[in-house]
């Protein structure tokens, strides 16, 4: 009995060795395996990766980049990268493009007609994907990483960075930001940047060609960094907003055809109609039309092309307003005749969605009226002054008692300029300078905008 218990107890462990042998064999059949897979998909992954960035360091050099990578071997795998770049739509179709082996990250491109043939023979359509919309002004890079028979997909969304993203932007210069001057959002200059005792810069703050401190003690506050070596030109092309304001907004124009200059005054009302009436070299004003904003200018850009605008009043909506010259001498002007206020207050309410861009080729001013002189003043915009710059006129500088000026938005201009007589570093008349920075700015753009000649990525997917 003994000798059968003892075999019954050497085969009951063998049994349970060999149980235990199996299990712990295919666990580490299963390890291998699964570092294996990990290993497959980490490398196709990098692939993916690597050819995004490839792609948009590409982009950054060359806006109008589209050509993208087809069937690059790289790190023992296959590279494919697409590019759908809409700044030019001439000679392109728009399609879904479905990744091999991935079809969940599905996108809408645009390509170059001519592979169209190749998109469809590997199981895209023509045509935007279900749900997706084109935007205009945003690039594409589709790049696929393929590594022995598995997919992986990183898709990287730029657009240009607009000049209303800043709360002040100047080509240069010429009154020092000194103590007692705040600035929110971000900063730029395109020269040096000058600056006198301890005033404070909120946002990332840049400049071409460095710092120079006076003062004592000359100690700037940078909260939000300072770099400088960056480079960004201010120019923006006018024909964009002709082509915009043709297609679904207003143009005003001299309709003689003769060269004069037109002169347009908008009175915005907070029903979200807007009183106008223009005038044509020395001609009388036209009798005044009220009409709805939305009927005026259904994409929201107002365009006067060789004139001026003179502009007031409660911004119910969103609005570009452009004044150009034309190479026509005392033209290309923006007036504020009286305060331009929003609907909707975004500093009290950041879900207001009434916004303004204001740009001049020329100059942007608060115009001396009975309006405007002995009283504060209120400007709710993003103002772009490409040649000149932006602030009250001569009149209400000097005038003899001091103001406020009170700005929510941004200014970018091609240079500063006063507003108001000082005694030292204290303003004793004219128009106090007080900027708070619309945040919303950051992610919301007025109508077709000027925009710098760079992209930025605004997504990354993967």
């Amino acid at each position: 009995m003994g000798g059968k218990a003892a075999l019954l107890l050497v085969l009951g462990f063998s049994l349970i060795l060999m149980v235990f042998g199996y299990n712990f064999n295919n666990l580490g059949i299963t390890s291998v395996d699964n570092i294996d897979n990990y290993y497959v998909d980490t490398k196709a992954y990098n692939i993916a990766v690597a050819g995004a960035n490839l792609a948009a360091n590409t982009i950054f050099m060359d806006k109008n980049w589209d050509e993208g990578f087809s069937d690059i071997e790289f790190d023992d795998g296959i590279l494919n990268v697409y590019v759908s770049n809409n700044l030019d739509m001439s000679g392109k179709t728009i399609i879904c493009h479905i990744p091999a082996g991935n079809p969940n990250a599905r996108h809408t491109i645009s390509v170059n007609t001519a592979s169209v043939a190749a998109h469809l023979s590997h199981g895209d359509y023509i045509g935007p994907c279900s749900g997706d919309t084109i935007d205009s002004e945003m690039a594409t890079i589709i790049s696929e990483g393929t590594y022995h028979g598995v997919t992986k997909v990183v898709i990287v969304e730029l657009r240009p960075s607009y000049f209303s993203k800043y709360g002040n932007f100047y080509t240069s210069i010429s009154a020092m930001p000194a103590t007692g001057d705040t600035f929110n959002g971000p900063f730029h200059t395109n020269g040096k940047l000058y600056t006198y005792g301890q005033p404070v810069f909120w946002g990332k703050t840049t400049s071409r060609t460095g710092l120079k401190k006076y003062g004592s003690p000359a100690d700037p506050k940078f909260y939000g960094g300072f770099e400088d070596g960056i480079d960004i030109p201010l120019e923006f092309d006018t024909s964009g907003f002709h082509s915009a304001a043709t297609s679904g907004g207003k143009v005003f124009y001299d309709t003689t055809h003769t060269g004069q200059k037109v002169e347009v005054e908008l009175d915005f009302l907070s029903s979200g109609n807007i009183t106008y009436k223009q005038k044509i070299g020395t001609g009388s004003w036209s009798t005044s039309k009220t009409i709805a904003g939305s009927s005026l200018a259904p994409n929201g850009v107002i365009y006067i092309e060789r004139g001026n605008v003179y502009v007031k009043g409660t911004i119910n909506g969103k609005y570009t307003i452009a004044a150009t010259k034309k190479s026509t001498s005392g033209c290309g002007n923006v007036y504020q005749t009286d305060n331009i206020q929003y609907q909707t207050d975004p500093i009290s309410n950041t879900n207001s969605d009434d916004i303004l861009g204001l740009v001049a080729e020329e100059n942007i001013r608060i115009q001396n009226n009975a309006n405007t002189i002995g009283d504060d003043v209120i400007t709710h915009a993003s103002m772009f002054a490409l040649n000149g710059n932006i602030g009250p006129d001569d009149g209400l500088v000097h005038q003899p008692t001091l103001h406020s000026w009170r700005i929510v938005g941004g200014l970018i201009a091609k240079t500063t300029r006063v507003t108001a007589d000082y005694s030292g570093s204290t303003p004793t008349n004219g128009l106090r300078f007080y900027h708070t920075y619309d945040t919303r700015f950051m992610r919301l753009v007025p109508p077709k905008f000027p925009h710098t000649d760079n992209y930025e990525i605004v997504s990354w997917y993967e």
